[in-house]
């Protein structure tokens, strides 16, 4: 009897450790090579910055092999920040397809019309795909007019994200890789309105635009290097823009005009999207 209640226990024990790994392995993900903080925050179910957070990042740049933690409990009131996203200066909220979504769920969800969803988003049919963004309204309940620069500043941003982690490439302008100009250019060709080839020539473009008055959208310049305008992102608010910065840093990133090199660097602004 002693015998059966010892290997009860030890049998005991060991199913416990096995759980207590597999729970610990799942609050862990190993990066893979071309991994990238916004799919892992997405498949995760959780947000880039309280990953970054829980890490203690200060960049968005991942080595192959790196272990990041990832959060132990995740609400199911929680709605991760690639599906749903605001932006404080614009007032912008959008919405990331997910499987099985539909426009009358999603006008439910919101409080709004399958009509003022189609008309807000140019829809000319209810054919949806995972991981289409559409725009949902402002922040003060009011929908975003159609004619509004505030809808192509949403999705001048949206097409932007989707190249986060494209390597730098010095001339580049191609999702194969891009430098800072570039990578500009190509995101505004993508909404129609075309750019000159360089940080100093885009520059010389639009209308100049105090730090205090920035918009998503607005082009960010710095002074990186001799002096001259050599480097340009594209804002997105809160401080925050995204741009490909170098090799070094991890290609296309998202950093910040709050504080350290960007802050330090930056030389103006200039609006473009009317």
């Amino acid at each position: 009897m002693r015998k059966i209640i010892s290997i009860t226990f030890v049998i005991s024990i060991f199913i416990l450790a096995a759980t207590t790994t597999l729970l610990a392995s799942q609050n862990e993900y190993i990066v893979k090579s071309g991994d990238t903080l916004y799919e892992i925050a997405k498949a995760n179910g959780t947000t880039v910055n309280e990953i970054k957070d829980i890490n203690n990042l200060t960049s968005d740049s991942l080595l192959p092999g790196q272990v990041l933690a990832l959060p132990s409990e995740i609400s199911s009131e929680f709605v991760p920040d690639t599906d749903l996203e605001t932006s404080s200066d614009s007032a912008i909220i959008t919405y990331t397809l997910c499987e099985g979504d539909s426009l009358s769920l999603i006008a439910a969800k919101f409080n709004m019309s399958v009509e003022t969803l189609m008309n807000i988003n140019n829809l000319t049919s209810q054919c949806l795909n995972p991981g289409q963004v559409l725009i949902i309204s402002s922040s003060t309940g009011n929908t975003v007019s159609r004619s509004g620069d505030n809808i192509q500043a949403a999705r001048l941003l949206e097409i932007a994200a989707r190249h986060l982690g494209t390597p730098y490439r010095y001339g580049g302008q191609t999702p194969g890789g891009f430098d800072c100009s570039g990578f500009a250019g190509y995101v505004f060709r993508q909404v129609g309105i075309d750019l000159p080839r360089t940080a100093a020539a885009q520059y010389s473009k639009g209308v100049e635009i105090s730090k205090e008055n920035l918009q998503p959208g607005d082009l960010l310049f710095f002074r990186c290097g001799s002096g001259g305008i050599d480097h340009v992102g594209i804002y997105k608010g809160n401080n925050q823009f995204i741009h490909s910065s170098s090799p070094r840093s991890g290609g296309v990133i998202n950093s910040t005009i709050a504080e350290g090199y960007y802050l330090r660097t930056y030389a103006g602004a200039k609006r473009i999207l009317r």
